[in-house]
């Protein structure tokens, strides 16, 4: 691919790494990465940037995520039409973004699509939270349809349901980025030759925060019900035919593992993220509080995002 739009692509970080040079070698002529921080003491803020990337610092969050803080600031000062979000926690391939904005030019909005896999205590909500999330996308099916991932999403100015300044003081008040924009553009392609691997810690620690980050975000935002309905039955049936379950289990998520590629084999711990799934639930149900990039956050039911501590 020679001609596209130019882009201005959106990189949230703390410290230059390995995302940063890759975004940066694959940048054309116009385009710019604005690589955005929270404050002067981050350690990107005093890296000295290649050509055609600025160093943006957002300031603390205040009602709202530290993401959605510097996403909002890049929006801001962002000068193309078209825009690409990413994360700093996954590689990419020399044309990975000519192939997402070729992806967006061609369908409108598009993603790519994340798995999330780990070792450690997120073996067994990887093939529930990693892979069903991944393959979910990749069909374009149930919920998780059209939906946008702020890792890997490129969308313009225009296919916003809003004007950009409404958009950038909405990102100002929420903790997820990637619910906003899913609710703010009319549809989105999920580009599937884009299955990015997105590695998760695997101590208790980071595994629990991150588990009732999600959980919260999806039952504050959509309700609680179907998440309890879906691990109850599951559950039950579980008990119901026990060893009916953990081979439909192990055979189906194989199957899933094998069609994405993962070469993971992780889906032999599916049979035990039924047996926590509840447990998950009820926690996400009752923790309102959990950590997330270095700062501590309350999300209620009210859905106000609290920043206790950073």
């Amino acid at each position: 691919m020679t001609e596209r739009d130019p882009v201005s692509v959106l990189l949230p970080t703390m410290e230059w790494n390995t995302a940063c040079e890759q975004l940066a070698a694959q940048l054309k002529p116009d385009d710019e990465l604005l690589v955005v921080c929270d404050s002067e003491r981050d350690p990107v803020a005093g890296h000295d940037p290649p050509e055609g990337v600025r160093i943006l610092v957002a300031g603390e969050p205040e009602g709202c995520s530290g993401k959605a803080n510097a996403l909002a600031h890049g929006m801001r000062r962002a000068r193309h039409d078209r825009f690409v979000w990413t994360d700093d926690d996954f590689e990419r391939d020399p044309d990975w973004l000519d192939r997402l904005v070729a992806a967006g030019e061609r369908h409108g909005p598009a993603t790519a699509i994340p798995f999330f896999g780990g070792g450690g205590w997120w073996r067994p909500f990887e093939p529930w939270c990693g892979a069903l999330f991944a393959v979910l996308c990749y069909l374009q099916f149930g919920g998780v349809a059209d939906t946008a991932w702020g890792g890997g999403v490129t969308f313009t100015r225009s296919e916003l349901t809003v004007p950009v300044p409404a958009f950038v003081a909405e990102l100002r008040t929420v903790l997820s980025d990637d619910y906003l924009l899913t609710e703010r553009l009319p549809e989105v392609h999920a580009v599937r030759g884009l299955v990015m691997r997105v590695a998760v810690p695997g101590t208790h620690r980071a595994v629990y925060h991150r588990l009732v980050r999600f959980g919260r975000i999806v039952g504050v935002n959509s309700g609680w019900w179907p998440w309890l309905k879906l691990s109850s039955l599951l559950l039950v049936g579980g008990f119901l035919s026990p060893l009916g379950t953990v081979v439909s289990l192990v055979v189906g998520f194989g199957v899933v593992y094998a069609w994405l590629g993962l070469g993971r084999a992780n889906f032999l711990f599916s049979p035990a993220g039924v047996l926590l799934l509840p447990l998950l639930t009820v926690t996400a149900m009752v923790a309102d509080t959990f950590e997330w990039g270095g700062r501590r956050y309350r999300f209620p039911e009210s859905g106000a995002v609290e920043v206790l501590d950073g």
